[in-house]
């Protein structure tokens, strides 16, 4: 008989502050409606989320870690990095995330100037800013403008090097972010540091070494649409760099984005008490 296993965690999450599609604290309250147990906040390039999600995990009963997604840009496309247990008040973060997200909105905006002259003649701004609502504007919303007026089938076409996949035809890189400097934010906000889907990754290897260097804790091994074997591939890769490993759905909760549903992906408990630890020594060093 196969043994069932709680679905408890959850390390990577989106809100609509970036570009998921729930408020802070009804994600809370669909996370615990699926059985849930900790998650973590971990919107692109912002804490505006932090705080409401925390209040209302504790209202719920439901352990809230204060997280980020930080976009870095390396020479062959971008690296994600994951902070949890930052503080979301931390001047040098709040700083990087106002520059961050300016650059996204000028690059958002210039990718439509592309589209347009490629013949995308509905394309407008003014839609794009309108579906991003309260969320940074980015290429998740121009995908979704692209879809509805029909110039794309699915909203994943959108991310190609036909049109605003990282080089392509019409993509605009924002302000730059060293992977290695996002790790030494997250270290100064008081966090951990994680790879975030690092099958995403241009030569993982190389990229992981210098990422050591710069004193990354650990990546993601755990993550939606990650066969066994892959699993396996990238917990060697944590050995043999001597990383943690962590794990999240990346959940945004937007229909045309065709991702299983809340409180589908499987997080040891291990994973998170061995990061948890990591944190608690982290600042017992830095007291």
């Amino acid at each position: 008989m196969t043994k069932l296993v709680k679905k408890e965690i959850d390390l990577h999450m989106h809100t609509d502050r970036s570009d998921g599609r729930y408020p802070p604290r009804e994600l809370v309250q669909l996370a615990r409606d699926v059985g849930l147990k900790t998650i973590a906040i971990t919107d692109h390039d912002t804490v505006a989320g932090v705080d409401e999600a925390v209040a209302a995990g504790e209202e719920l009963g439901l352990e809230v870690i204060p997280g980020i997604e930080l976009s870095t840009t390396v020479e062959k496309g971008e690296i994600h990095m994951v902070g949890l247990w930052i503080d979301p008040n931390n001047q040098e973060l709040l700083e990087l995330t106002e520059k961050l997200r300016g650059g996204r909105e000028w690059a958002a905006k210039k990718m439509v100037e592309n589209l347009r002259s490629m013949g995308m003649d509905r394309l407008t701004f003014e839609r794009v800013k309108e579906l991003a609502g309260t969320a940074s504007i980015g290429r998740p919303a121009i995908a979704q403008a692209m879809l509805e007026q029909g110039y794309i089938e699915k909203f994943e076409d959108a991310f190609t090097d036909e049109y605003i996949g990282p080089g392509g035809k019409a993509y605009v890189p924002r302000h730059k972010l060293l992977p290695e400097d996002a790790v030494r934010v997250v270290h100064r906000a008081g966090g951990v540091a994680i790879l975030a889907h690092p099958t995403f990754t241009y030569d993982l290897e190389k990229s992981l070494a210098k990422l050591v260097r710069a004193g990354l804790d650990g990546m993601e091994v755990y993550y939606t649409g990650y066969t066994p074997s892959v699993r396996a591939y990238l917990r060697s890769l944590a050995r043999k760099f001597g990383l943690l490993i962590s794990g999240g759905s990346d959940f945004h909760g937007v229909p045309s984005m065709e991702e299983p549903p809340l409180g589908s992906i499987y997080v040891p408990p291990v994973v998170l008490e061995a990061l948890r630890d990591r944190h608690r020594r982290m600042h017992v060093l830095a007291s």
